[in-house]
């Protein structure tokens, strides 16, 4: 989706697409968040993929998936919220009276989004995503303030949804789920699926950062045994920790690693500190 999202692995495509099998047929990203990795993906590269499955438990992340399948109907959406009236005095279209209103409202704890695609809760959903850093904590991030100095990141979006390569790409999402990633796991399981699986990273001692929901010990342990007990093939990013190699014995699994910048690290005046991902398969 190319838009800034906590945990999503921007920095990491091009160590991380590499590894993806060329014969797969089915293609699932179990958190999905903004499928960073499959946006990274040449499809060309994959002759035989029938189906693409968009997952993640966040229903905003879920509504904006069922929407951008319809990406001509999305694009009109996201420009009703900063074309101003005719014959009115245009402000600035992205603005924080805007953004306060969206926040207020799509995050309130008693919205309802509904059983249909709501492409204006998408629309106002990917405007408070991308006035906020890195897309982190969204419902409690303050608005980012860009002066007119730079390209809003709001217009980059909407500007992709009018590019062929990108409407590819977005029609090529033939599923898109909101299951636990269990469920989602043992449904579209088969010799020929491939998972890329990017949770909510183990923190020890530390509150969950990700939103909508929490994803402790039981969740990661509950996932490793899902996915060692799979007919495909999976990759499965994370940092190491100890449970790790008592989960993914390194003599049974692939091991990979990958030095990154932690763009989240980043503070004005700081040099940005390094991280290591690490990349875990079953083949």
């Amino acid at each position: 989706m190319c838009i800034s999202y906590i945990g999503g692995k921007s920095k990491m495509q091009n160590f991380i697409v590499p590894f993806i099998p060329k014969d797969i047929e089915t293609f699932v990203e179990p958190f999905s968040g903004m499928m960073w990795i499959f946006f990274g993906m040449k499809l060309e590269n994959y002759p035989n993929l029938k189906k693409v499955v968009y997952n993640d438990f966040n229903p905003l992340n879920y509504n904006l998936f069922r929407c951008v399948n319809d990406h001509q109907r999305l694009l009109e959406e996201c420009e009703k919220l900063t074309v101003q009236e005719k014959g009115v005095q245009p402000t600035a279209p992205i603005c924080r009276e805007n953004f306060d209103n969206f926040q207020k409202e799509i995050f309130d704890e008693d919205f309802v989004i509904g059983n249909d695609p709501n492409y204006e809760v998408a629309a106002k959903y990917v405007y408070v995503l991308t006035q906020v850093f890195s897309g982190a904590n969204p419902e409690k991030s303050k608005f980012i303030d860009l002066k007119g100095k730079y390209h809003s990141k709001f217009t980059s979006f909407k500007n992709k949804l009018g590019k062929p390569d990108y409407q590819k790409l977005f029609e090529s999402i033939t599923h898109v789920e909101n299951m636990d990633f269990q469920e989602v796991i043992e449904k579209y399981d088969g010799p020929k699926t491939y998972f890329y699986t990017d949770p909510p990273y183990y923190i020890v001692g530390e509150g969950s950062y990700y939103s909508k929901h929490e994803f402790g010990r039981e969740d990661h342990e509950r996932l490793a045994n899902t996915l060692k007990n799979i007919e495909g093939r999976f990759s499965l990013s994370y940092y190491d920790f100890e449970l790790l190699h008592e989960w993914f014995p390194q003599d049974k699994y692939t091991w990979k690693r990958q030095e990154f910048v932690k763009a989240a690290a980043a503070k004005k005046g700081k040099k940005q500190t390094k991280g290591e991902e690490l990349l875990i398969m079953n083949y």
